[in-house]
């Protein structure tokens, strides 16, 4: 195992108290780690500080910057329980399905990018009130999304991968056009960055976490 995972292995073997994090599955061993949801979880509930998740972060590849808007983000409780991270997934194989993930969404193509997502997937964000939960609600935020921001554009600045998780920094350009769930359209240009962490299974989306810095995106948009 890397160093950067086994210090995530010991995070998970601390904030569990000792419970052991490998499964033995049809005679391989298979370990598995808790994501970056998770740990945002944990620190929701008071189970790690913010300073350790920056840290932990930090540890794993995250910028600075980046760690520190996973740790300012608020989220609400998960709709559904969030996946563990395998640890043996290929990584370079992640890598070709982000990249064709945000040639998809950069070109616009609605239907080819709800289709990366899973029947069950589940998209979470600290812009949002509630969770898209269900490819039919990601399809119908994604189409809102395109309402709202005709020119978003992503442009990634750090990535990532641990196994089946990819976490991605970024930065989103584009026109505030339309109204989005809490917006309402400011006609305003908008550089705001983020972090998106995506958990994938059987090569499908099951997972993804949006931070973003909140009073960014509050000054961006005019309010």
């Amino acid at each position: 195992m890397s160093p950067d995972l086994v210090d995530v292995a010991t995070y998970v073997y601390n904030v569990t108290g000792g419970t052991d994090v490998t499964e033995y599955l049809g005679g391989y061993m298979q370990v598995k780690e808790y994501t970056i949801p998770q740990m945002v979880e944990d620190v929701r509930a008071g189970k790690m500080s913010p300073r350790q998740l920056v840290q932990t972060l930090t540890a794993m590849g995250i910028s600075p910057s980046g760690a520190n808007i996973i740790a300012a983000a608020s989220h609400t409780t998960p709709a559904t329980p969030i996946p563990l991270m395998d640890a043996h997934a290929d990584e370079a194989l992640q890598l070709q399905l982000h990249d064709r993930h945000l040639e998809v969404r950069n070109a616009r193509d609605v239907i080819a990018l709800q289709d990366d997502y899973a029947e069950d997937a589940v998209i979470e964000g600290s812009m949002f009130s509630e969770p898209f939960v269900g490819r039919a609600a990601i399809a119908a935020h994604l189409g809102a999304e395109t309402v709202a921001f005709p020119d978003l554009h992503v442009k990634m600045t750090n990535r990532v991968v641990h196994g089946n998780q990819v976490t991605v920094e970024w930065v989103a350009t584009g026109t505030h056009a339309g109204d989005f769930p809490g917006f309402p359209a400011s006609g305003r240009s908008f550089t705001i960055p983020g972090v998106t962490v995506v958990i994938r299974e059987h090569g499908k989306i099951v997972r993804e976490s949006l931070y973003y810095d909140m009073e960014v995106v509050g000054q961006q948009f005019g309010q």
